[in-house]
């Protein structure tokens, strides 16, 4: 009997964790599965771990080997001036990186690629070659709104009423307006990729026409307008990283709370630990464990700045959620959801890029209680909400939903789906 061809799926995704973690967990059931022979294109700093994971792996930009981690650590909060600085960064490297995936697909040869949404040149050199070509996205909603309230423009809450609609109309002529002048001005680099920003149904070419999975979960969303092709797969939370961490011992707290924000945000940490000593003060009965995001320090010693403050360089949060009682965050996809996952109720401060809108959504489906960074008074005032409040009934009922989700199924179904349209055409 002939051995049956194994399906070959090239995924590319950048090297920050936010992005590389959920697609390798979207993807982790098929790494032993003998139906499929999968290969990761990202950064160089990632081989090694990749390869642990009996994964193959191509490094993009071998020769660059801190590009990625250099363009998202930035040492300030961004604003309009830095997202042109890194866009300008990242479009000068266009050329070579789709050089790269080209030649890629050209040798390997793929069935299906699958590329991150901000992986662009990926899935326009398989849209070129003919490849099928999903689109994996953990924050669904910076897919451009058409008539709803936009996204990235500092939180706007939905609302009724014409003048708020004239606000969503506004805010959604801003954002077109960027992108088509950033598509200007970088329309060298882009020629290689014969790029247009909108297709014939006025969507952005930066996503799959055909298949899109959002890792989040509808029960989280007010819009309504997104393409046809996307589907609700639902989050996908790294375990990879969960190893035997050793905790101090918080028994004698009344109660505790998990504090970080993130892998990224540099210029945010030294203010992360500044604000926690200022809460420990006047909440000496709670323990505030401070996570600093630096991989590179797990297993550092832990530093306790105060009787009530636990500073870790690193701790996963499969390890820790489990025995707190509380979270204080950024609004990342990846603790929000680890919230939700864990049913923990949550101080959400959003420092940059998508966190606005992520504490919108976390306060519209009463998960948690956004507060204002540069307010401590703000800050303060929610955490004490949180310890004060009883019950958190629809937070129960999110994380209920969050069981019901099976990622890698859909991206199973939606691999099947593509190759045999293919084979149909």
């Amino acid at each position: 009997m002939e051995e049956q061809r194994k399906i070959k799926i090239d995924v590319v995704v950048p090297p920050y964790s936010g992005h590389l973690f959920p697609i390798l967990e979207l993807i982790k059931p098929l790494i032993n599965d003998e139906k499929y022979d999968l290969c990761v294109y990202s950064g160089v700093k990632r081989q090694e771990f990749l390869e642990k994971l009996g994964l193959k792996h191509v490094p993009v930009l071998p020769d660059k080997p801190t590009f990625f981690e250099d363009i998202a650590n930035t040492p300030e909060k961004t604003n309009a001036f830095i997202y042109w600085k890194q866009f300008k960064r990242n479009i000068s490297q266009v050329p070579e990186i789709a050089r790269e995936f080209e030649e890629g697909f050209k040798k390997r040869k793929p069935d299906v690629v699958i590329a991150d949404f901000i992986a662009i040149p990926a899935g326009l050199i398989a849209k070129k070659m003919d490849i099928p070509w999903i689109t994996s996205i953990p924050t669904p909603f910076a897919i451009e709104s058409k008539t709803t309230t936009p996204s990235y423009m500092g939180g706007w809450y939905p609302r009724e009423g014409f003048l708020y609609k004239l606000r969503d109309s506004f805010g959604r002529f801003v954002i077109r307006s960027f992108k088509r002048i950033v598509c200007v001005l970088a329309s060298k680099q882009l020629k290689v990729l014969d790029f247009k920003l909108y297709n014939e149904n006025k969507e952005e070419n930066l996503y799959s026409p055909q298949s899109i999975l959002a890792l989040g979960m509808k029960e989280l969303e007010f819009r309504d307008d997104y393409p046809k092709q996307v589907i609700w797969a639902g989050p996908c939370l790294s375990e990879f990283d969960v190893k035997d961490y050793t905790l101090e011992d918080i028994s004698k707290f009344k109660k505790s709370i998990l504090v970080t924000n993130g892998t990224h945000l540099l210029w945010g940490k030294n203010n992360l630990v500044r604000i926690v000593e200022e809460l420990s003060s006047k909440f000496p009965d709670v323990c505030f464990i401070v996570s600093l995001g630096n991989i590179n320090g797990k297993g550092k010693p832990v530093i306790k700045s105060r009787d009530n403050v636990h500073i870790y360089e690193y701790i996963d949060y499969g390890a820790v959620l489990p025995v707190v009682d509380y979270v204080i965050h950024h609004g990342g996809a990846g603790i929000l959801y680890n919230a939700i996952k864990y049913n923990k109720p949550s101080v959400i401060i959003p420092h940059d890029y998508d966190q606005f809108d992520f504490a919108v959504r976390g306060k519209i489906a009463d998960i948690g209680v956004p507060a204002k960074l540069k307010d401590i008074n703000s800050i303060e005032n929610a955490l004490r909400e949180l310890l004060n409040r009883k019950e958190w009934n629809n937070l129960k009922k999110v994380s209920e939903k969050y069981r019901e989700y099976n990622p890698s199924e859909v991206l199973k179904s939606e691999i099947d789906r593509l190759m045999k349209e293919k084979v149909n055409r």
